[in-house]
């Protein structure tokens, strides 16, 4: 699973979200979904791979700025930030989701906060803390894995989905042979089905299919109720606001979920219950002619995917690597500008991600500069 780069799982949400399609949309989803792939393809098999950096021993120092600074962004984030602990649906059961809608329906149109974009940024935090984990001692190892773990249950909120793909990343990076697959497949499924439970949908036929089927049945609804539609060039400008942050520059954001979700229930009256989504092919066939906007898709992810994978594989992160590619998977349920703000957020955070492991060495540089060389003087000669 190690030498899957992060364009062939985006190759594979494309065709896995995008061929069933053509039961909605007739054969014409086939093209677009081809149309998508190639540039994806293109970027996967061409440009050399990142050399990797020589792995390096992570002393107790190390280890222990890694913790507790992730303890601190945690603590803040708890109290003062995003405040996911009251979303968690292993502990909130069926208020989570309550919670997390009526978060949505208070941030239609809008931005991210900086809260909200600090926690997009380090979603690959506990992943990464479980790379470097490898190179730790003993007790520093422990430490990481269960700083990790606790990072990850704080941001599983209401998702079944984030609870699948955690268990996924975590347990297949060390081998994909089939009984490991078969091992992370049965954990995943019950963790799933656990949360299925707590949220209060152990009572629908089969929740993993429930959650697959949704989004076709919702993309054919908005297909029948003819919900309009925008030029192409709209979705470039809605890729393009995600690199100016809300916080910093207000910007009016075209919701395409909850504005869909609108038209095919208009009787909501703008607050609904849940909010809808339709497969990435709901954006094509939006956003139009829909065959050049799948073919700009397709360089966006492309291009994106290609950039961030180079940085996982440059920095060794591998579980990281996986975890983004199962996510990127799951995203492509709803849309492609869902995958393009996490790869940003992800590009962003593994740019600063050597300057934070290598913080601990700054620090002992700052704090204790090298001492002069004392130099002799020559006979005869004064000290300048």
């Amino acid at each position: 699973m190690k030498r899957i780069s992060l364009p062939h799982f985006i190759i594979i949400g494309l065709l896995f979200w995008g061929l069933p399609a053509a039961f909605v949309d007739g054969p014409e989803a086939i093209v677009y979904t081809l149309a998508a792939v190639l540039p994806v393809w293109l970027f996967a098999r061409t440009g050399p791979q990142s050399e990797s950096v020589p792995p390096r021993r992570l002393g107790g120092t190390t280890c222990l700025i890694l913790v507790m600074g992730t303890v601190i962004y945690l603590t803040a984030d708890a109290l003062f930030g995003q405040k996911l602990f009251q979303q968690n649906v292993f502990l909130f059961g069926t208020t989570s989701l309550d919670r997390v809608i009526d978060q949505i329906n208070a941030g239609v149109g809008e931005g991210r906060g900086i809260a909200a974009l600090l926690g997009t940024f380090t979603t690959l935090l506990p992943f990464c803390l479980i790379d470097v984990a490898e190179r730790a001692p003993r007790y520093g190892r422990w430490a990481l894995w269960t700083v990790a773990i606790l990072v990850i249950f704080y941001n599983v909120t209401s998702s079944r989905g984030q609870v699948l793909v955690a268990v996924m990343a975590i347990v297949l990076v060390r081998a994909s042979n089939w009984r490991r697959m078969i091992l992370a497949g049965g954990i995943a499924f019950g963790a799933f089905t656990v949360a299925s439970t707590l949220r209060g949908d152990a009572g629908v036929q089969g929740p993993m299919a429930s959650a697959v089927a949704a989004p076709y049945f919702n993309l054919l609804l908005m297909v029948s109720s003819h919900c309009g539609g925008a030029p192409w060039y709209s979705f470039v400008l809605e890729f393009l606001k995600k690199f100016v942050p809300a916080f910093l520059f207000p910007k009016s954001i075209f919701s395409f979920n909850v504005e869909m979700s609108w038209c095919i229930a208009p009787g909501a009256d703008k607050n609904l219950a849940s909010v809808s989504v339709f497969t990435w092919m709901g954006e094509i066939l939006y956003y139009r002619p829909s065959l050049l906007t799948a073919l700009v898709a397709g360089c966006l992810l492309g291009g994106m995917g290609r950039i961030v994978d180079r940085q996982l594989v440059r920095y060794r992160l591998f579980s990281s690597r996986m975890y983004a590619g199962f996510v990127c998977i799951m995203l492509l349920r709803s849309r492609v500008l869902d995958v393009m703000s996490y790869l940003i957020a992800q590009w962003i955070f593994l740019f600063f991600w050597p300057q934070i492991c290598n913080l601990s060495r700054t620090l002992y540089r700052f704090l204790l500069p090298p001492r002069p060389t004392s130099a002799h003087n020559e006979p005869g000669q004064e000290l300048s």
